[in-house]
């Protein structure tokens, strides 16, 4: 059939179930990825409503979506690119009708009004069943992009400005975090890796023949913790070198500091926003006044909770401003890392009842049955 209606899309999402979005299962619960495709052999999985292309930071092709969805009898996919829709533009030209796709978007969001929460909280939400054509949605990611680049170019000048020698650029600040130079997801957050990373590569190794960012990616796990970025890219980079280096010095961590200062001036605060963002309750808002769409709460457990009721705000807000197209939630979202959503499943569960469940592997990669990291 053609890509699908809301009204179908609701029919088959529920008639799946747990093992529909789950292609295996894990040899290691703390580690995505690590799963077998036992359900994949047996036909039960049919089902990842969250999937990534290169039109934001996925790396597989429109046709290569197709293409993998048709390998699996039954297969109910979804592209939910970040903050953009040109993906979905090309789903469509295409048109295959011999499978089963629905058009999708990630927005990403803001919390930052919910009861005492201590710092802004990212809140993705997924939009299926989207007209990629629709000029107010496409006006709608179009200036949030443009303000949010335009942002993201300035706080870089800024940068440079205080610390010359660094030379700091938007295509190298993309290359651990490629949507910054799309306009898409957050400024602060990749500027902190990428700023944290080449002020200690350049410290230790000023005449490094490699990139910054590929200790990031090849010790990623390191990156978990609660230790400062920077000292923890020290220990990635003492791996990845195989040198012992020495403590990082006071100078250092001033420049470390002076960034810091600067890309945080790019990102909202509690009870503040800045309009390239996006806020959830708006965004939420947003998306009821669209001719179609339907909405889910993204990995919700990744917006980790700061107290227990976080998540009955959360879903109580959802359904306050997105009415009766605020209908779904991620319960089967399959690369969690470590524990945490573990122990949180069941708060979140009883704070979504009266949603629809879905899931998926939040692919990136040219896999279509993991996520799939770039590197």
């Amino acid at each position: 059939m053609p890509i699908l209606s809301e009204e179908d899309f609701i029919n088959k999402v529920n008639k799946l179930n747990e093992l529909s979005y789950k292609a295996g299962e894990r040899n290691n619960i703390e580690i995505m990825d690590s799963h077998d495709n036992r359900y994949v052999n047996s036909g039960d999985f049919c089902a990842n409503l969250h999937i990534h292309t290169q039109y934001s930071d996925g790396i597989m092709t429109i046709p290569e979506f197709i293409e993998k969805t048709r390998q699996i009898p039954n297969m109910l996919a979804a592209i939910t690119d970040h903050d953009t829709i040109e993906g979905v533009k090309e789903l469509y030209k295409i048109n295959p009708s011999d499978i089963d796709i629905c058009s999708g978007i990630e927005i990403s969001t803001l919390a930052l009004n919910f009861p005492k929460q201590p710092k802004p909280l990212p809140i993705h939400l997924l939009v299926y069943c989207i007209n990629p054509f629709d000029k107010k949605l496409n006006d709608y990611l179009d200036y949030k992009r443009d303000l949010k680049l335009q942002l993201t170019k300035e706080t870089i000048k800024k940068l440079n400005e205080a610390l010359p020698e660094y030379n700091f650029n938007l295509e190298e600040a993309a290359k651990c975090h490629p949507m910054i130079a799309k306009g898409q997801d957050e400024i602060a957050h990749p500027l902190k890796k990428y700023t944290s990373a080449k002020i200690i590569l350049n410290h230790y190794f000023p005449n490094a023949d490699f990139s910054y960012e590929e200790p990031i990616y090849k010790f990623k796990y390191l990156f978990k913790g609660k230790e400062p970025y920077h000292i923890t890219y020290k220990i990635a980079l003492e791996m990845y070198t195989q040198c012992s280096l020495p403590l990082v010095p006071e100078s250092i961590d001033e420049k470390i500091r002076t960034a810091r200062e600067i890309y945080l001036s790019a990102h909202p605060t509690v009870g503040h926003n800045l309009e390239p963002f996006s806020s959830f309750e708006e965004t939420v808002d947003f998306v009821t006044t669209l001719d179609s769409g339907l909405m889910s709460i993204a990995h919700p457990a990744r917006t980790r909770a700061y107290v227990p009721e976080f998540y009955n705000y959360l879903f109580y807000n959802f359904k306050k401003y997105g009415k009766d197209k605020a209908m779904f939630f991620e319960k089967y979202y399959q690369s969690y890392e470590d524990r945490y959503f573990l122990e949180w499943e069941p708060v979140i569960n009883r704070a979504a009842e009266g949603f629809i469940p879905t899931g998926g592997y939040d692919s990136h990669g040219h896999s279509i049955t993991s996520r799939s990291s770039h590197y």
